[in-house]
């Protein structure tokens, strides 16, 4: 991140009543405001439409996405470019580049560049969102959109649930079934319960955090967790709030308190290390739901061609051949699964390469280093503290368990979350050059 004036503000107090520009006339900040609400509820209620008609959405989902995030960024053209904004460009296109040498390097080249293109379609809708999102009324739209769309998914899993299972309670046994059930359904319920949760997350990264937003997002995880029939939700969450504790811990002034959370850390990585070593192959595989033999095929392809990959969704040519033992995968099956390795890293080395993976390491930096940054320094503009962080470390967590986000595949609508909220997070970085540049005007004036 550069050393602007947005990463190191002056003190907060002094600071005058703010404007993104100079008058804005109530059409603009009305089509402003739309538009950002319009974004997340056209996301959440994508869900609910492929439920009820199975056909191909993906490229009305593209279409409605980026015509709304262009537009909303068109409506700010006259704001001047951050250096926030600039550094975003930048990762992004050496991501582009990166990733379009393994992509010309695939066994199918007009396939890896179709899904190169999607890419691109979601790095365009993180830059105009970013520079919108500059405006705080805005984000604010933004936000409550956000926490209304991550409602509205919370809402459509519960409705599924009753009309498949009924009103019955929701037992691990019962839950499982009803998974089964949602998915030939065409309910993908683990990321549609993840973008509910991360939705709230997101809107939390935006909206000034109080008691009732923080206790709104109880339910929903609760909903994400005993109506889907999957661990994973409760797991990842409680590792995320475990690593910002130590995070927090090992940054604390008290000696004490940074011994023992180093403690901690290490007794918590040890466990791991000890349990997993130690623990046969089917137990890790039920414990995991099945992922391990999922990743053990990605890695095997990862070490047949290291530098560039077999390519974009390279996983559909054999990954049932690949998998040890038997299965009651067919191979139309195999087709139909979105989640491939059901790890994102392991994807992005299996079908980009460890080229692929410099790119991919490039927006993690991006992300958890600006993340970082709005958690531990003083911010004169953004009041939503930890949160981003938490966002992130959650986002990536994730990334272990489930294809779609950073590094999906561009027709989810995750993937599209997961590059919204990276702009979310450089949009604040941004707003915060706007309120030092006015500053600076207001003292020269005065």
């Amino acid at each position: 991140m550069s050393q602007s004036s947005a990463l190191n503000p002056p003190a907060s107090s002094g600071w005058p009543a703010t404007r993104f520009e100079v008058g804005p006339k109530f059409s603009v900040l009305f089509l402003s405001g739309s538009l950002a609400a319009a974004i997340p509820l056209i996301l959440s209620l994508y869900w609910v439409a492929f439920w009820m008609a199975p056909e191909s959405l993906g490229g009305p989902l593209r279409i409605a996405v980026a015509g709304c995030t262009v537009l909303l960024g068109l409506v700010w053209y006259r704001a001047p470019l951050s250096h926030a904004e600039v550094l975003l460009f930048r990762v992004l296109a050496m991501a582009a580049v990166t990733w379009l040498i393994p992509t010309l390097m695939a066994n199918d080249r007009s396939h890896a560049l179709a899904g190169w293109v999607k890419i691109l379609v979601l790095f365009t809708v993180c830059c105009f969102a970013a520079r919108g999102l500059r405006h705080p009324p805005t984000a604010q739209a933004f936000g409550l959109g956000l926490l209304v769309g991550a409602l509205v998914l919370g809402a459509f899993i519960i409705f599924v649930y009753i009309k498949y299972v009924g009103l019955t309670i929701p037992t691990y046994k019962t839950a499982r079934e009803f998974k089964g059930i949602a998915q030939f359904a065409g309910v993908p319920l683990n990321t549609i319960a993840f973008a509910a949760v991360f939705s709230y997350m997101m809107g939390l990264s935006l909206l000034r955090p109080s008691l009732r937003l923080v206790l709104l997002g109880i339910p929903l995880v609760v909903i994400s967790t005993i109506f889907t029939g999957s661990r994973a939700p409760v797991v990842i969450l409680g590792a995320s709030v475990f690593v910002l504790l130590c995070i927090n811990g090992l940054r604390s002034r008290s000696i004490f308190k940074r011994l023992s959370t180093l403690a901690v850390a290490l007794l918590a990585a040890t466990a791991f290390i000890v349990v997993t070593s130690l623990a046969s192959d089917a137990d890790l595989n039920h414990a995991s739901e099945g992922r391990t033999h999922l990743w053990s095929a990605g890695l095997q392809k990862f070490t047949e061609r290291p530098l560039f990959g077999f390519g974009y969704e390279s996983w559909r040519d054999d990954l049932v051949s690949r998998l040890p033992g038997e299965y009651d995968l067919t191979f139309d099956l195999a087709k139909s699964l979105g989640g491939g390795y059901h790890n994102e890293y392991i994807s992005v080395l299996a079908e980009e390469g460890l080229i692929g993976a410099f790119g991919a390491g490039l927006i993690i930096w991006l992300l958890l280093r600006s993340g970082w940054l709005l958690a531990f320094r003083k911010w004169a503009t953004v009041h939503s503290q930890e949160w981003p962080l938490f966002a992130a470390i959650f986002l990536l967590l994730r990334a272990n368990f489930e294809v779609p986000g950073l590094f999906g595949y561009g027709q989810d609508p995750v993937d599209y979350l997961a590059y919204l909220f990276l702009a979310i997070v450089l949009s604040r970085f941004s707003m915060e050059e706007d309120y030092a540049r006015q500053l600076s005007v207001a003292g020269r004036s005065a």
